[in-house]
């Protein structure tokens, strides 16, 4: 029996069908999905090229990492509505254990959505935790050189 989830990425949405024994239909292209342990995966395209994907966060909202590039993708089930953006105003939050290595945005910092808040190290890879929406910085929970724990608030936006 398989599974039908969508999966939002910077304004992408993309149709996922999980089918079962590793096989999963994204937007018709068929992967196979392998786990290797410690959060990582092994991800193989039907013209077999591959790459080890890791993973962080909530099943709801999971920060994935690839190729050098990270971001946390939101994924709804089939027929559920998208959380809104007010309830996740105020989700700026560490997505796995990671290090504070800069704060982009002060308290007072007027943003706009997809501006870098606050940058992470995490598994030698660089997370920017990027506002979800306009608005100014009202507080910044961390300071850099700070290793900070999964689901930590890390900064907030004033309405």
């Amino acid at each position: 029996m398989s599974r039908r989830v969508e999966v939002r990425h910077a304004g992408t949405t993309y149709s996922v069908e999980i089918l079962g024994g590793g096989a999963v239909r994204v937007d018709g292209q068929l992967l196979q999905v392998d786990a290797l342990g410690d959060a990582r995966c092994l991800v193989t395209r039907e013209d077999g090229t591959h790459a080890v994907v890791a993973h962080a966060g909530t099943t709801a909202a999971p920060w994935l990492f690839a190729t050098g590039q990270a971001g946390q993708v939101d994924v709804v089930p089939d027929g559920a509505r998208p959380r809104s953006s007010a309830a996740a105003s105020d989700d700026m939050t560490a997505p796995m254990p990671a290090t504070v290595v800069s704060i982009a945005a002060a308290p007072g910092t007027r943003v706009v959505a997809g501006d870098p808040v606050v940058v992470l190290e995490a598994m030698k890879m660089e997370l920017v935790v990027r506002a979800p929406r306009d608005g100014d910085v009202s507080a910044v929970h961390c300071r850099v050189g700070e290793l900070v724990q999964p689901g930590t608030l890390l900064a907030e936006l004033a309405p």
